[in-house]
């Protein structure tokens, strides 16, 4: 049987030794960057670059998502390594694809990249004949809440039930089995705990006349700008509480400047770093909306959607990334919940039902979601990446997986799937003004 460190280094090997091969899938990813549920260029390179290793996949859950397992045969825990696949929408990003306006200016791509490289360190190795358990490697569609009304339309037709991939997966029971998960966002050495949140898709409604006489109409654009500066207002009722974030944009903002419109839709995000301020809040954001409109004569339908729960990474987990990160660079300094992101992620959601991390790995450059962003290191970004998620598996799931096992425990304190599915289906709800 081999040491650990000869596994790891077997892994280091073969990872390098596939080091052309990733880069390559990582340029093919940035280059065709698909939203959420849209992902299935992505997810088809994926699937055939894992089919190519010999491994068996599960895929189309969640839509574009898939499951491939390496099982070593022993007993042992599930550990989940996940790999993001969607893009953001970004049309004056100047590498957007041109008649999407999809760009991958989060990284996400490169997780994906990340998991098909750890996958190939794994299988190449041979690292499972010296662990236990099995190790799940799941692409993950969805993350970021957008591209409401085409969520929407995927839900009516019955296709989806959340909004977000990874609520979604652990709906259709890609996530029963599994003990412990974990995943790596680029970034920096970085792991801290992230806000939740909810969506809100709001319809105003009107009455439509001549815009010359205003005064035979119901202005639905002035229920949305009142209640725009109501939410504004509300601001300073919470301003020593620096973790909470309330946001949005209009989607629809009338048809013709001489008619007065009667229908106005505006999308938004409530974020806070609890369930129970999430909710208080929302409640607060609908009472400014409806209350704008009844005050302009207009109607209003507020529909509101569970986006993501609050992110709360695992101590042990967080010990085995600053170890795999150390260990690959004696000289990195990770920062491991020193500090908090005000940003959401649905790893949250796999955070209250058993051990979890979204970890950071260096390798971009430029503001997240913003115009400027690029991968400036793809050795960091795709290569780096992959041997932390695979060097974490075995860290974990080494001989016997007895630091897997006692980290997995932790998953029996935790909320139940049923539970977990109840809450998030009571953060769902609707409101409707028109009398």
């Amino acid at each position: 049987m081999r040491t650990q460190d000869e596994v790891r280094n077997a892994v280091i090997e073969a990872i390098d030794k596939r080091r052309d091969e990733i880069l390559s899938l990582g340029e093919f990813f940035w280059k065709n960057p698909e939203p959420g549920y849209r992902e299935f260029k992505t997810s088809g390179k994926a699937v055939r670059t894992l089919r190519d290793m010999g491994l068996d996949v599960k895929e189309k859950l969640a839509v574009t998502g898939f499951r491939s397992d390496i099982d070593t045969g022993k007993e042992g825990p599930a550990l989940a390594i996940l790999g993001e696949m969607d893009s953001l929408i970004l049309p004056s990003h100047p590498e957007a694809d041109k008649s999407t306006g999809a760009v991958h200016a989060c990284g996400h791509h490169t997780h994906i990249t990340a998991l098909l490289g750890a996958a190939m360190g794994l299988t190449d190795s041979h690292a499972a004949g010296e662990l236990s358990g099995k190790i799940a490697l799941i692409g993950v569609p969805a993350e970021e809440g957008i591209e409401t009304d085409y969520r929407l339309s995927l839900m009516e037709k019955g296709l989806i039930q959340s909004m977000s991939g990874k609520p979604q997966m652990i709906r259709e029971g890609v996530f029963d089995d599994v003990d412990m998960a974990f995943m790596n966002h680029v970034g920096s050495y970085y792991v801290a705990d992230f806000n939740g949140y909810v969506k809100k898709q709001i319809t105003f409604l009107g009455k439509s006349s001549h815009a010359a006489s205003p005064q035979n109409g119901v202005n639905a654009l002035n229920a949305a700008n009142l209640a725009m500066h109501a939410i504004a207002l509300m601001r300073e009722t919470f301003a020593n509480d620096d973790r909470i974030r309330v946001h949005g944009i209009i989607l629809n903002g009338g048809d013709a400047v001489n008619i007065i419109p009667d229908r106005i839709v505006m999308d938004y995000m409530v974020r806070a770093d609890t369930v129970e301020k999430i909710l208080a809040l929302s409640q607060r954001f609908d009472h400014a909306v409806s209350h704008s409109a009844l005050a302009l004569g207009a109607d209003a339908e507020i529909r509101t959607f569970a986006g993501s729960m609050p992110l709360k990474n695992d101590d042990g987990l967080c010990e085995v990334f600053r170890e795999v990160v150390e260990y690959l660079d004696p000289s990195a300094k990770p920062v491991v919940k020193a500090s908090f992101n005000q940003g959401c992620t649905d790893m949250g959601d796999l955070s209250q039902i058993m051990p979890s991390i979204h970890g950071g790995v260096p390798g971009c450059s430029g503001t997240c979601h913003g115009i400027d962003f690029r991968i400036s290191n793809p050795e960091q970004a795709y290569i780096t990446n992959a041997k932390i998620l695979a060097l974490a598996a075995v860290d974990l799931l080494y001989g016997n997986a007895e630091k897997g096992k006692r980290i997995a425990a932790g998953k029996s304190d935790m909320m139940s799937i049923p539970d977990y599915v109840a809450r998030l289906d009571s953060m769902t709800t609707a409101t409707d003004t028109r009398r």
